[in-house]
């Protein structure tokens, strides 16, 4: 999918998955395959995350409040979705630093200056103190001066996207490669539970 978003369907191509699935009910069978795609989807979610911090640059725990699987699977739809938030992540979250001229901040891997940004929160000359809503990064947005004494607007600067991340082909190669492994484990595992169960 273009934003990222990584679909997980049951799936139950291989001989060994079709034999198994002969000796169950369609009421047990979809409860066996609703069981292996979450469980597929939770596994993938947190290869995401692992993959969209690195690329992103931001901290894994960052990245997980950012990624979620919306809807899971359930014994009709057989289908779970890993979605990536498309909310501007802060500026701030990127290692930024204020130097002078501006700010500093790592984002897809490399260092990026900020021309005339500035932070603010925490103490005069310890600008890069994150306090709460403080530290964030700022610009302002047209003149510096208004007029008549009074300064600019300013605005809060923001990072990327964690859709973003997930997007980018080597993010979603990475990911789709793995739930399609992870999903044929998943799968006969299930499909292997239920029918012992049904032998017992």
């Amino acid at each position: 999918m273009s934003d990222g978003a990584i679909i997980i369907r049951a799936d139950w191509k291989t001989k060994e998955a079709v034999r198994m699935m002969r000796q169950l009910s369609a009421p047990k069978l979809n409860i066996a395959l609703t069981k292996a795609v979450n469980d597929s989807a939770v596994q993938v979610e947190r290869k995401a995350e692992s993959l969209v911090a690195k690329t992103l640059s931001i901290p894994v725990q960052r990245a997980k409040l950012g990624i979620y699987i919306r809807p899971r699977a359930t014994p009709q739809t057989l289908t779970a979705i890993i979605r990536g938030s498309a909310s501007e992540i802060p500026l701030k979250v990127f290692q930024a630093k204020e130097v002078d001229g501006g700010v500093t901040a790592k984002i897809w891997g490399s260092v990026i200056q900020h021309p005339s940004a500035f932070m603010f929160g925490g103490p005069i000359h310890d600008h890069n103190r994150a306090l709460g809503m403080g530290g964030h990064v700022f610009h302002r947005v047209g003149k510096t001066w208004a007029g008549k004494g009074k300064r600019g607007p300013i605005e809060r600067s923001a990072g990327g996207k964690i859709s973003e991340a997930m997007a980018k082909d080597a993010v979603s190669t990475a990911n789709e490669t793995y739930a399609v492994e992870r999903l044929q484990v998943n799968v006969l595992r299930q499909l292997d539970r239920a029918t012992r169960r049904r032998g017992g």
